[in-house]
C-alpha cells in the first residue's frame, strides 16, 4: 500500500466509523444497528470482518467475509460487503482487504471466493478482475419485505 494503513480484524469500537463508511457505500444504517449486526459477526465462526485503519485509528474501508454452503456448490467464502472510503480509493486498500479475505478463506479451507457487485459499481466491475476474479453470471435480485404493514 502506498500510504501506512493495516488491514486488521474489525472491534466493536469500530462501530461508529464503520457506519459512516457504511452510508458511503449506499446503505443508511443507524449506530445501534450497526453495533449489534458487528458484535454477532464478530462472535460468528463463519464471518471475518477487516478494517483498513491508518494513524490515529481512523478507518478507511472495511470487508465482510463469510462462509456458505449450498446444496449444489457446497462450501465457498463470499464477500458480502466492502467499501473504502472514496479520498481513499486507488491506494491499494481494497486489495488489502480482499487478500485478507483471502487468506481467511484459505485457513478455514475454503477455496472459492466469490463477490456479488452491483451493476452501477462500474469501478468494482474493473477492480475484481484486476484482483483475479472472473465473472462467472449475471442474475437479477430480489427482495420481499416481511414486515408487518399494521
Amino acid at each position: 500500500m502506498s500510504m501506512s494503513v493495516a488491514i486488521r480484524r474489525a472491534e466493536l469500537e469500530d462501530a461508529v466509523q464503520i457506519v459512516s463508511l457504511t452510508h458511503e457505500l449506499g446503505y443508511f444504517t443507524e449506530n445501534a444497528e450497526t453495533i449489534e449486526w458487528l458484535e454477532i459477526l464478530l462472535k460468528s465462526a463463519s464471518h471475518a470482518v477487516f478494517v483498513a485503519s491508518s494513524a490515529g485509528n481512523d478507518l478507511s474501508g472495511w470487508l465482510v467475509v463469510e462462509k456458505r454452503i449450498s446444496l449444489e456448490t457446497g462450501y465457498k467464502a463470499e464477500i458480502s460487503g466492502l467499501v473504502v472510503k472514496k479520498d481513499f480509493q486507488r491506494r491499494g486498500i481494497g486489495r488489502g482487504l480482499v487478500e485478507a479475505a483471502m487468506e481467511w478463506s484459505r485457513q478455514n479451507n475454503l477455496y472459492k471466493l466469490v463477490v456479488r457487485s452491483n451493476i452501477q459499481r462500474t469501478a468494482a466491475h474493473i477492480f475484481y478482475p484486476r484482483m483475479g476474479f472472473s465473472m462467472c453470471k449475471t442474475a437479477h435480485t430480489y427482495e420481499l419485505s416481511l414486515k408487518s404493514t399494521q
